[in-house]
């Protein structure tokens, strides 16, 4: 009896570290991952990094929102490439981090229309981060 019982146990202890398991490779297949992220320094402290980013300006590459979200990031949200007269509506996570340099790590999140990268290159990302903040890209 006892022996069945701790068989029944043993299964089921089974099933649900598979399931946790699972859910945790689905979870990480659809975050960010090294493909989608991307990551520039600065020579700005973050507060002049802030300031740059809600100051919109007829020189930049993008019409764009940068809202603060609650865990510290902000939510850079791409609507239209200006050169181009392209909308876009592409959304990535921003971070900074203060150091001797302010590193600025971008990860991409989605396209309006489900696509896994984003629809411009990332050389125009460089770009608008270049003339934005004064940042080279690291990664």
């Amino acid at each position: 009896m006892y022996t069945l019982l701790y068989g029944v146990v043993i299964v089921v202890l089974v099933a649900l570290m598979a399931r946790l398991l699972s859910r945790q490779e689905r979870r990480r297949q659809e975050a960010p991952g090294l493909a989608g992220t991307m990551e520039y320094r600065t020579d700005l402290p973050i507060d002049d990094c802030i300031d740059r980013m809600r100051a919109h300006t007829e020189e930049d590459v993008f019409l764009y929102t940068c809202d603060r979200e609650p865990d510290g990031s902000y939510l850079l949200h791409f609507t239209l490439h200006r050169p181009t007269q392209q909308p876009v509506d592409t959304l990535y996570a921003l971070r900074m981090e203060q150091g001797r340099r302010t590193v600025i790590t971008l990860m991409f999140l989605k396209e309006a229309f489900g696509y896994k990268e984003p629809v411009f290159l990332e050389d125009v990302l460089n770009e608008f981060m270049q003339k934005k903040l004064d940042a080279q890209r690291t990664l």
